[in-house]
């Protein structure tokens, strides 16, 4: 749970400190307010980048070469811990005073989801946006992903660039390191498709299931023929691969179909589409909290919550979100809706921004 975050330099926010309540978080404002920035914030802080680019530079303040970005964190596992993420050419990520190495043990103690605008891409963009859904179930669900993921990737680019090469024998050591962590890494997320078939019909059940055109099914596809182990189809490619100057088969070419009503999901309205990304994170979600004594509740990142989405199917997932009891911070334009919807729920906190800076507002019936 994020209990309080600092902000510096973020894209148009003013400095900020506030903290957030532990359910439901409501942030109203204009287009251009800093809503977005603050989510942004939130999820640099997570997970150690942005959902709105690739560029870390561009989350600093227009004419700023650096920002920084704090918090205090609670899980029942560690109780209190504070995080920081700061860039200045280079991210440098903190935890309890130390500076660490990577990310990971941040993301282990900040799990989070998030529904925005990037997020469509998740159903009907480039299959590594369903890698990544995958690769992030994994690195919850099996303490060596980390180990597996990086001992995979090192020995498939080795072994591609062995191949550029022509070298056959250093491609060949390589393959056997790629072979056996690839197969482990892959085993992963077939069992985290086996975890989030299981959540999804809870998920659905939750409110969600009015409006969707039927189930919806979930495919994994390994990035090989199934009937092959991975040493077998980089055998069987090896030649061909040679030619190319890089491997064809593996984890880097895994996908996840998603189908909706027997219908790939790429082929629904947009409508129906925003339905099935929320019926998806609540499933994310499930899967975390099933964990076990390590499982944690999600921190849910809403972005312009009420786009695209009809009074039911919004109030399906608010309502959902209230009996699962997750920590959410959903912005929106419309304050009419945040109105309502915080009268609605109890333990509801409400914000304004108003040319980045953030203030606590008063929830109608305190």
């Amino acid at each position: 749970m994020l209990v309080e975050l600092w902000t510096r330099d973020v894209r148009n926010l003013q400095e900020t400190r506030i903290r957030f309540g532990n359910e439901l978080n409501l942030i109203v404002g204009a287009n251009g307010s800093g809503k977005t920035s603050l989510l942004e914030a939130c999820h640099v802080l997570a997970l150690g980048r942005s959902f709105r680019t690739h560029r870390l530079a561009r989350v600093a303040r227009s004419g700023f070469g650096a920002f920084s970005v704090a918090g205090e964190l609670w899980d029942s596992i560690h109780g209190r811990s504070w995080a920081g993420v700061e860039w200045k050419g280079q991210r440098r990520s903190r935890l309890n005073g130390q500076w660490l190495e990577g990310h990971w043990e941040i993301a282990r103690r900040m799990p989070l989801l998030s529904v925005h605008a990037g997020s469509f891409e998740l159903l009907a963009g480039a299959p590594e946006e369903r890698r990544r859904l995958l690769d992030w179930g994994s690195f919850y669900l099996h303490a060596d992903f980390v180990q597996q993921w990086m001992t995979w990737r090192r020995a498939h680019e080795q072994r591609n660039a062995a191949l550029r090469q022509q070298d056959t024998r250093t491609a060949a050591r390589f393959e056997a390191i790629a072979a056996d962590a690839g197969t482990r890494l892959t085993e992963m997320r077939a069992a985290v498709v086996a975890q989030l078939r299981h959540h999804l019909a809870d998920a659905a059940s939750c409110g969600l299931r009015q409006g969707l055109a039927g189930a919806i099914e979930l495919t994994f596809r390994q990035g090989w023929p199934e009937n092959e182990t991975l040493s077998d189809a980089y055998a069987r490619s090896r030649s061909s691969d040679l030619e190319r100057g890089f491997g064809q088969s593996g984890p880097q070419k895994a996908d996840l179909e998603i189908r909706v009503g027997g219908r790939l999901i790429r082929e629904a309205s947009r409508g129906e589409q925003k339905r099935v990304l929320n019926v998806l994170v609540i499933a994310q979600g499930l899967l975390l909290v099933g964990i076990g004594p390590g499982g944690a509740a999600p921190l849910l990142l809403l972005d312009d919550a009420v786009a695209e989405m009809d009074e039911a199917g919004l109030g399906g997932l608010m309502d959902a979100i209230a009996v699962l009891q997750w920590q959410c911070l959903a912005t929106t334009v419309d304050l009419k809706w945040a109105l309502r919807t915080a009268s609605r729920y109890r333990g509801a906190e409400m914000f304004h921004v108003k040319q980045g800076t953030l203030l606590r507002s008063h929830v109608p019936g305190d």
